[in-house]
């Protein structure tokens, strides 16, 4: 048996080391700095990494050369009650730079109530849909089961507030000639003038195009698909596994795309346009619903990116698995101007100096000019820049929401 006294001796031993041990670690307020500095650090470099990445988006890709336009081409248009707006896109899509015979289009009547579908029978073929799960990814899926793909053709996705060029499916064919295997054109703005919120999104919109989609693709990486103005070859969509039932189906199929080793193609020099909300309360209920569904697929396929990224070497896998977790970049530029506020007001052992942060702030603010200069934006827009901040004070209250928003939520459209 023990002697209790060399027992007791040993314990009293143990303490006093354990007491000296703790006595040499920094004091709470020492780990709290640091913490706090390295997710200050962590803010900087992510700035820093997206700026210098935009820096790859300043060249202009070069188009594919013609091609010999005889790949058929399935255009789809889902569509909630677009009466009123249908006929414009489907006149766009009656005058196609490209063989008529080649060309069919589908409009996906979704639980329509107008005259969506007494519209679109007289120009386009109707796949009318009365139940099932809500939202574009299931009425795509839902249309694409009851009608396959035929080997060969190319499947285009359109809104129905969409304006298209006369030569949007010839150049979908030309880059599917030239190896292209999923596309996605200019996102661009119908309606800039109808609101100061309607420009402000009309500037983001024009910002990333260039900093964000055209960047990752001359550095061949993968771009965004944007939900509209895509086009994917049959195999692509099949070997990703279709169409499937989240509330942003892009950002999902963009992942799911990647992870089988395809990529996003930009067409920088292809734009369509469509309707943004000029509204506080619609933009905040797409906004809710975007960052609801990025939540979703950040967790889902992230740790699969990152594994990926790691196994085959490359950094767009890792690239995209940032942009699914990350906040938007008006929250990133509207906080680190907050914090120069805070830096300057209120000096703290906690806070780098105000003018890191005035800094990392300005270049931020400043660097979209020159590649909205280069797209020609023009100067009645520039000025309206600051309008932007309202998407970064957007950000918190729509990811807040999000994290309640399961389902679909159709944006409504005034029509030009």
């Amino acid at each position: 048996m023990a002697d209790p006294a060399r027992v007791t001796g040993r314990g009293l031993t143990v303490l006093v080391h354990t007491g000296l041990s703790l006595m040499r670690l920094p004091s709470s307020r020492t780990m709290l700095r640091v913490l706090a500095l390295a997710a200050e650090v962590g803010l900087l470099t992510l700035v820093g990494y997206n700026l210098l990445i935009a820096l790859a988006g300043w060249p202009n890709r070069l188009p594919a050369p013609p091609g010999a336009g005889r790949r058929r081409m399935r255009v789809v248009i889902p569509a909630h009650n677009e009466g009123h707006i249908l006929g414009n896109l489907l006149d766009d899509l009656a005058v196609q730079d490209y063989p008529a015979d080649l060309i069919t289009v589908w409009v996906i009547a979704d639980r329509c109530t107008d005259r969506t579908v007494d519209i679109a029978a007289v120009r386009a073929q109707v796949d009318v849909r009365t139940e099932g799960p809500e939202g574009k990814g299931e009425a795509i899926a839902w249309h694409l089961g009851r009608h396959p793909l035929e080997p060969e053709e190319a499947l285009v996705v359109l809104d129905a507030d969409n304006r298209v060029p006369d030569v949007l499916l010839t150049r979908f064919a030309a880059e599917l000639e030239a190896g292209g295997r999923v596309l996605q054109a200019y996102l661009d703005v119908a309606n800039p003038d109808s609101s100061m919120l309607a420009t402000a999104g009309a500037l983001s919109y024009w910002a990333s195009n260039r900093m964000v989609q055209l960047a990752r693709c001359n550095l061949g990486w993968t771009a965004d698909l944007g939900g509209t103005g895509m086009c994917l070859t049959g195999a692509a969509l099949q070997e990703a596994g279709g169409f499937q039932g989240s509330i942003t189906e892009d950002q999902d199929l963009t992942a799911r795309l990647l992870l089988a080793g395809i990529r996003v193609v930009w067409l920088h020099d292809v734009h369509i346009r469509d309707e943004k909300p000029d509204s506080l309360g619609v933009a905040l209920h797409q906004r809710a619903r975007w960052a609801g569904g990025k939540q979703r697929v950040g967790r889902r396929s992230a740790p699969a990116l990152l594994r990926t990224a790691l196994s085959t070497r490359s950094m767009a896998p890792a690239d995209l698995a940032l942009r699914l977790v990350q906040p938007s970049r008006s929250f990133v530029a509207l906080l680190t101007a907050v914090l120069a506020v805070v830096a300057a007001t209120y000096p703290s052992r906690y806070l780098l100096a105000w003018w890191v942060w005035a800094a990392a702030a300005a270049w931020q603010l400043l660097a979209p000019f020159p590649f909205l200069v280069r797209d020609r934006v023009p100067g009645r827009y520039l000025w309206r820049y600051p309008l932007m901040t309202v998407f970064g004070i957007l950000w918190l209250p729509a990811r807040i929401l999000g994290r309640f928003s399961k389902r679909w939520y159709h944006t409504p459209h005034a029509g030009e």
